[in-house]
């Protein structure tokens, strides 16, 4: 994932190759390094939708009838919490 500072959060960040006026703590984001002859190289990265394809539900969301039901969300895939973040009703 890509994570923000306090800072980036406050007064925006680089995000997916444009800049965002107020980046999220946390947003997808994917990136592949090799390490060849003792140096790092990073050879590929990849964010938003483009990680999609290592989320293997989304496959399954798109073959329902109503897909992933994000139409009238505040921001595609608000209806996504990570394991702590789920409420008691």
């Amino acid at each position: 994932s890509a994570a923000f500072t306090e800072e980036q959060q406050r007064d925006g960040a680089d995000y997916n190759y444009q800049h965002v006026d107020r980046a999220e703590p946390q947003k997808e984001g994917m990136s592949v390094f090799a390490l060849q002859d003792g140096a790092v190289y990073h050879t590929y990265s990849t964010y938003a939708r483009g990680t999609e394809a290592f989320m293997g539900v989304y496959r399954f969301l798109d073959l329902a009838p109503w897909g992933r039901n994000e139409n009238g969300l505040e921001f595609p895939q608000a209806w996504w919490r990570r394991h702590d973040e789920y409420g008691n009703g």
